[in-house]
């Protein structure tokens, strides 16, 4: 009778414990205890580690967060996505099981999938191999397509196979490369949309999203990011701290043409500009990177990662390929982007190649160049310095780059303000020893120092220094370059509104046009660039060509009626805004550049600015 007692306890212990919820566990607890990387599908066969790549542990542990039902990852490659959702079948068939879909853009992907990563997986854990059964013992409930275990089971599928996502009820459903996906699967619409739908019945359900994007307007991951949290793998700068994603953008790079090898590689602070390695980058990886979210979402996290934050890669093979690419055309281009850097593709619209425009540079054979009749300036406001550029204007608006100049310092004190002033009161001087002094200048009020800007440029009205304000037109307004101006600040300076995309427009425009035309005429209205030498750096490097093409101008649509807005297609667009502001300076003087003797220091004695431009031909009071 005791032994009858026993074996009834032991059998209710047994019910106890398939029917008790199971700890609390996070997808990358279980990777960590019970995942074996198989030597089929990895190069660092043996115990799994989550710290190994460390962006992968939130989206694993949100992947196992009660309130999540929605995971979206545009993900580059060689960051580890399949490893991503292996951990993630593998947890809901060891420790919560649960019926499970994975969804592959073709079926034949889907069954080299279970074949090459599931199977593995299954195998060389020994948790997993309790409860899956081996395909040599030829069991109906172990093909290629289809796995049972206690309490659940796991169906993969094709986006291109509408009968094989016509399964029954799931509770997990991992959709790879989505948007190598078919528009339809079939007649039966969209393959997404269709095994969405089997989750239904779930309200604890998950639906994983992964992929690298294609097409910018037409990819699936892109449009489900953004309708997400837009979350962002950031690091802490090494010299300023500011917490900051890996761009392309950011990336500085010297490459040897010879070798076809990356000789050195850097990546910029967006916010303070210091270069920096990649070990710098990344020292401590796992402790101090860490993920920020652009926006709220109660029930959708988004996750965007680029290869440059991969610790399978490195940044000298990165830039290695991009090279390549780049020597390949705009198809290898494209897969570099998508693939690479996660981003989708879109083609460009009016942006400047960087490096025609830096190769066009000339020596000056004095300051001023010979056409020279005004000078402008324009200067940008950040937090910890002023960049300053000073142009020159002759006839038919034909421009000459004179000074680009970098005043560093802490605005919160009265030097850096002083060291501004000193620059602005200079003088230039051309091949006949006339000396130009800067006219007018356009002064950014925009950013953590308005008030400052505002006292300073009031201060100086004499010598038309102007604040003025940027304004874009995000919904397709058009909005002249001079916009108007106000008085209404408690300094009663003059603030210049400014039409922002309009100038970038003309600023674009002038960069286009050719020394000589193809009839061999000169055109009106061309840029000089000067060429840097050891003993007059005036600033044109390829940091400056960088910033000035920054931008592009992209089509957008609204209500049905396409407009243009221009966006950055890199981080650093500080000399772009200075081009601006210096057109917008001589727009505002409107001096009479047709005019045979030079017009130097051309200064109002008002120091007002004119609501309307004055007609052509007509000269500012000296």
């Amino acid at each position: 009778m005791k032994e009858q007692k026993k074996q009834t306890l032991r059998l209710l212990q047994k019910v106890v414990r398939l029917v008790a919820p199971p700890e609390p566990m996070s997808v990358a607890d279980w990777a960590d205890k019970h995942r074996i990387l198989s030597p089929e599908s990895s190069s660092e066969p043996g115990q799994w580690r989550t710290d190994r790549a460390p962006y992968q542990r939130v989206p694993m542990e949100a992947t196992s967060d009660l309130e999540i039902n929605t995971i979206v990852m545009m993900w580059a490659s060689q960051t580890g996505k399949s490893d991503f959702q292996n951990n993630v079948a593998g947890y809901y068939t060891g420790h919560e099981p649960a019926p499970i879909m994975m969804v592959q853009p073709t079926l034949v992907l889907a069954k080299e999938f279970s074949k090459d990563r599931l199977a593995p997986m299954y195998r060389d854990s020994k948790q997993l191999n309790k409860l899956v059964t081996s395909r040599k013992t030829k069991d109906s409930s172990n093909t290629l397509l289809y796995k049972s275990f206690p309490g659940g089971r796991i169906n993969l599928a094709g986006a291109n196979s509408p009968a094989s996502l016509a399964s029954k009820p799931i509770r997990i459903l991992l959709c790879d490369e989505i948007d190598r996906y078919p528009v339809s699967a079939g007649v039966e619409g969209d393959p997404v949309n269709l095994a969405t739908v089997r989750t239904k019945t779930f309200p604890n359900r998950k639906i994983i999203l992964v992929s690298t994007p294609t097409i910018k307007g037409a990819s699936r991951i892109e449009s489900a990011y953004q309708d997400s949290s837009m979350e962002e793998w950031c690091v802490p700068c090494p010299s300023c701290e500011e917490y900051q994603p890996f761009k392309w953008a950011q990336i500085k790079f010297e490459y040897n043409k010879e070798t076809n090898t990356a000789t050195k590689v850097e990546h910029a602070c967006k916010s303070c500009g210091a270069l920096h390695a990649e070990n710098e980058w990344k020292k401590d990886y796992a402790k101090r990177a860490k993920w920020i979210a652009q926006r709220e979402h109660k029930s959708t996290r988004g996750f965007h990662l680029n290869e440059l934050a991969s610790t399978f890669s490195n940044w000298f093979s990165i830039v290695e390929d991009f090279k390549k690419a780049d020597r390949g055309g705009k198809e290898m281009l494209k897969t570099f982007f998508n693939t690479s850097m996660a981003e989708s593709w879109e083609e460009k619209g009016e942006q400047m190649d960087s490096e025609i425009l830096l190769n066009r540079r000339e020596m000056y054979h004095s300051d001023i160049p010979e056409g020279v009749k005004v000078l402008t300036a324009a200067v940008d406001t950040q937090d910890n310095r002023f960049e300053v550029e000073v142009q020159g204007w002759g006839k038919d608006h034909e421009s000459w780059r004179i000074q680009y100049q970098v005043i560093y310092g802490d605005l919160k004190q009265s030097q850096v303000w002083n060291d501004l002033d000193e620059f602005l009161k200079r003088t230039w001087e051309d091949a006949e020893g006339r000396k130009f002094k800067i006219a007018l200048t356009c002064m950014d009020s925009g950013g953590h120092f308005t008030g400052e800007v505002y006292k300073f440029c009031k201060a100086r009205s004499s010598r038309r220094v102007f604040a003025i304000k940027g304004e874009a037109s995000g919904d397709g307004t058009y909005k002249p370059l001079i916009n108007g101006t106000s008085t209404n600040n408690r300094y009663r300076a003059t603030v210049v509104r400014l039409g922002v995309d309009e100038g970038k427009s003309k600023v674009m425009s002038a960069l286009k046009i050719p020394l000589v035309d193809e009839y061999g005429d000169k055109p009106q209205g061309y840029c000089h660039f000067p060429l840097t030498t050891k003993d007059n750096n005036r600033g044109y490097n390829q940091d400056y060509f960088d910033g000035l093409t920054a931008e592009a101008m992209q089509k957008r649509v609204k209500n049905g009626v396409p407009y243009y807005v221009w966006v950055k297609v890199r981080t650093r667009n500080e000399p772009l805004d200075l081009a601006v502001y210096n057109r917008a300076a001589i727009e505002i003087l409107n001096p009479n550049l047709d005019a045979d003797l030079p017009v130097i220091g051309v200064v109002s004695t008002s120091g007002s600015v004119p609501s309307k431009p004055r007609r052509r031909g007509t000269k500012s009071s000296v």
